[in-house]
């Protein structure tokens, strides 16, 4: 799904109506049209893939888990 920067979208169309003499409707038509054909306009979300390396194999990890299970009672997760 393509993400648009509405902002900038609104203060091209804008600068046409105030500069260039268009009604707003006109200016938002070709503002939109503009960013459609533009990479200026895209906002591009950069996500960083989730790293969890836990090595569960370590041994307070193991005596923390044994411990916090051992009493056999609900602990409200």
């Amino acid at each position: 799904m393509t993400t648009y920067d509405k902002s900038k979208i609104m203060r091209e169309a804008h600068r046409m109506r105030k500069v260039e003499g268009f009604t707003m409707s006109q200016a938002l038509k070709l503002a939109w049209g503009k960013a459609k054909r533009s990479e200026f306009y895209l906002i591009i979300k950069v996500r960083s893939p989730r790293i969890v390396n836990i090595d569960y194999s370590d041994p307070m990890i193991q005596a923390s888990l044994c411990n916090y299970y051992a009493n056999n009672t609900y602990n409200g997760d």
